[in-house]
C-alpha cells in the first residue's frame, strides 16, 4: 500500500461503472443521465445505486443506441462496490460518504462530482466531469489520491456490540439535554488523559476539514499519518487538540453518563453507548479509499477556495463588497 494522501496513477479497465446520485436533486439528476450515456456510447456497463430506480429506467428510456440486455442494472450500494471498476458520486460529500464507508473488502476507484455547497471529498466540479471520464477511457489508467480508513469498535463488557470504517470521524457526544460527560482516552494502552466534555472527535486527516475543524482542530494534508483526537466544548481550557501517529490504538471509556450518549461515524451510523463502553479506534490495514483526483485542482487549491484558507481579512471585505 503507497503512503495515503499521495496521488498515484492507477491502470484502470473500466466495463462497468456505478452511479450513485443525490435524491432529489435535478441537476445532479440531469448529469448522471448524460454522463450514463456518454459511457453506455462506449460500451460500458451502468449500474445505478437502487433509490436511483426511476433514473435508471429514464436512462433507459432516453438512450438512442442499442443497447445490451444488461447494459443498465439496479443495485444495492454494496453490490456497486463488489461489481464495478469505477464509482461516479453525483452530490455533495454526504452523498459520497453513502458509498465510501461500504469499501471494506474491496476498494473501488470514487469519481465524486460536487453538486453541492462546500465538497471537500468531491473533487470534481461539473465542468470537468466528461472529460473526466473520457481521460479514463481513453487511457486506462486512472489518478488516485488514497486516503487512510479508520476502523471503530464498540466493545461492551469485552463483547464487540458494533463495528465499522471511518473516513471522516468517530464523535462521542452527549444527548440533546444530557450534562457533560467523561471519558478515559488510551493510546497503545497508555492512559492519555481523562476528558469531562459535550463529546470527543477522533478524525482522520481527511476529516480534518469537517467537524473537528469547526471544534477548533487543526488542518492535516492527507499524506500525513496521523488521526486527531479532539474534546468538544471540554470544561476544563488546558484540554486542547492532539494529534496522534495512526500507528496507535485508541481506547476511549465513557466513564460517566449522567444521560443519553451516542458513538456516530461519519454522521451516517449511531449506536447508543452505555457506562463503561469502550470504543476502540484503528487504522484500517486492508485498503485505502481511492479517490479520484481532479486535474485541475490539488489539496491546497481546494482548502483556498472552501475555505479561503490564508485570505487576508481585507481582501475578504473586497471580495464581499
Amino acid at each position: 500500500m503507497s503512503n495515503p494522501g499521495t496521488r498515484i496513477k492507477k491502470t484502470l479497465r473500466v466495463k462497468h461503472v456505478g452511479f450513485v446520485v443525490k435524491n432529489r436533486h435535478e441537476e445532479a439528476h440531469s448529469l448522471a443521465v448524460e454522463l450514463a450515456s456518454f459511457l453506455l456510447d462506449r460500451r460500458v456497463s451502468i449500474c445505478f445505486a437502487d433509490e436511483a430506480r426511476t433514473l435508471a429506467r429514464h436512462v433507459k428510456k432516453s438512450c438512442e443506441i442499442p443497447m445490451r440486455s444488461k447494459s443498465v442494472r439496479v443495485m444495492r450500494k454494496p453490490e456497486l462496490v463488489e461489481r464495478c471498476d469505477l464509482i461516479v458520486v453525483l452530490g455533495g460529500d454526504g452523498t459520497f460518504l453513502s458509498i465510501a464507508r461500504l469499501m471494506k473488502s474491496r476498494s473501488v476507484p470514487v469519481m465524486g462530482i460536487n453538486m453541492g455547497r462546500l465538497g471537500f471529498l468531491t473533487e470534481t466540479t461539473k465542468e470537468e466531469a466528461l472529460d473526466g471520464l473520457a481521460r479514463i477511457l481513453d487511457k486506462g489508467f486512472v489518478e488516485v489520491s488514497e486516503r487512510a480508513l479508520l476502523e471503530v469498535t464498540l466493545m461492551r463488557n469485552r463483547k464487540v456490540v458494533f463495528r465499522g470504517p471511518v473516513v471522516n470521524d468517530a464523535v462521542i457526544s452527549k444527548g440533546a439535554i444530557a450534562r457533560i460527560i467523561g471519558l478515559q482516552i488510551r493510546a497503545d494502552g497508555r492512559q492519555v488523559n481523562d476528558v469531562r466534555a459535550d463529546g470527543i472527535i477522533v478524525s482522520t486527516p481527511t476529516g480534518s476539514t469537517a467537524y473537528s475543524l469547526a471544534a477548533g482542530g487543526p488542518i492535516l494534508e492527507p499524506s500525513v499519518p496521523a488521526l486527531i483526537i479532539n474534546p468538544i466544548c471540554p470544561h476544563s481550557l488546558t484540554h486542547r487538540a492532539l494529534v496522534l501517529s495512526d500507528s496507535m490504538e485508541i481506547q476511549i471509556r465513557l466513564q460517566d453518563r449522567p444521560g443519553h450518549v451516542l458513538l456516530t461515524l461519519d454522521g451516517q451510523d449511531a449506536v447508543d453507548m452505555k457506562e463503561n463502553d469502550v470504543v476502540v479506534i484503528r487504522r484500517f490495514r486492508r485498503h485505502s479509499l481511492q479517490l479520484v483526483a481532479s486535474q485541475s485542482r490539488d489539496y491546497f487549491s481546494v482548502i483556498r477556495e472552501k475555505l479561503k484558507f490564508g485570505l487576508s481579512e481585507s481582501r475578504e471585505i473586497r471580495a464581499g463588497s
